[in-house]
């Protein structure tokens, strides 16, 4: 899934892997029925890439290529997000900040 998304909380942006709260504003590319409305559950970016610790700050808009998963964890740490990986061979992983 590609999108470009504001990030809303970078509080724990700061580790690997780095957890940063986002809201959706466009969806460029999706394999999801009806992308435009299942963006709105999409409220976390979680990557194992240490390039993107600490990289962005809230209010910032990135543009985001990842896998959508599935979170689970404690209350605000559950919903769907975008997953940064560097173990996945066939695809392309990244975040660029927009400006």
């Amino acid at each position: 899934m590609s999108v470009l998304a504001r990030i809303t909380d970078h509080s724990e942006g700061l580790v690997t892997p780095a957890f940063y709260g986002i809201e959706v504003d466009t969806v460029t590319e999706s394999t999801v029925d009806e992308p435009s409305v299942f963006a709105r559950r999409i409220t976390h970016l979680r990557s194992y890439l240490g390039a993107y610790s600490g990289a962005f700050r809230t209010g910032d808009v990135v543009y985001l290529s990842g896998r959508l998963v599935h979170i689970q964890g404690p209350d605000t740490h559950s919903g769907f997000g975008i997953e940064l990986t560097p173990w996945s061979a066939a695809e392309s992983f990244l975040a660029n900040l927009t400006r």
